[in-house]
């Protein structure tokens, strides 16, 4: 009898784990919440194999629903349709396969927040540091042009190896960490794509950058864009 109460309360307990274990997302689903959008219609540029693709979806109640499923996650950019035909950007993200939730209103941009698609959390993590390395350099820059205004030779070449290290060793760096902490997903040879420092970067680095991801993702679509940059070279 205690046997039988044991594997029972065993049953329960793997029943009910069963229950609570979440299930793979086979597809992406975004739901958004929008104070002040009504019924306006929603515009969506997906930016997707090297081209556009254009879709739309109709609110009801400031609340709308977009679903489908993606190969590879994607940016896209979802535009307000106005009752006199002009459109205002209401937000822009990496689309994945994952439950994703848009909240904001129409009247201030910066007030939509975009939630659940972890490439484009990791994407805007990678921004907002490289964005504070390109203002170090700017602010550098406006110093190099005074010395140089100047002529100040002495301080213009200091000057010129601390900007050269911020945009060719520490952007670039920056850039490779991403890559490396994230190799085994797609968003880590998504960011080389989206990144703004293309003109840094050597065929060296491409190749760098290539070998750091998993076999898995080399062979994605952006792990074979990462490819093409330096292969053409070797043949």
């Amino acid at each position: 009898m205690k046997i039988k109460y044991t594997l029972l309360l065993l049953s329960v307990f793997l029943f009910l784990g069963c229950q609570h274990t979440k299930q793979p997302i086979d597809g992406f689903t975004v739901k958004g919440d929008i104070n002040g959008l009504g019924n306006s219609k929603i515009l969506i540029i997906k930016f997707v194999d090297n081209g556009m693709e254009l879709d739309s979806i109709f609110p009801e109640n400031d609340s709308f629903t977009y679903s489908g499923k993606v190969k590879e996650p994607y940016f896209i950019q979802m535009l307000v349709s106005t009752s006199d035909s002009t459109t205002n950007k209401l937000t822009e993200f990496m689309i994945e396969n994952s439950e994703i939730s848009v909240t904001g209103n129409t009247v201030d941009y910066d007030s939509v927040k975009v939630s659940g698609s972890k490439s484009d959390r990791i994407l805007k993590e990678y921004f907002k540091e490289d964005e504070s390395l390109n203002a170090r350099w700017n602010e550098l820059k406006l110093e190099y042009d005074q010395a140089v205004a100047s002529n100040d030779s002495v301080q213009r070449k200091t000057l010129a190896k601390e900007l050269n290290k911020i945009f060719k060793v520490d952007r670039v760096g920056l850039l490779k960490k991403y890559v490396a902490d994230h190799a085994n997903t797609t968003v880590g040879a998504l960011i080389p794509a989206f990144c703004t420092i293309e003109d840094a970067l050597t065929t060296e680095d491409y190749r760098e950058i290539y070998n750091m991801l998993s076999d898995s993702i080399k062979i994605s679509g952006y792990g074979q864009n990462i490819l093409e940059k330096f292969s053409a070279e070797s043949e």
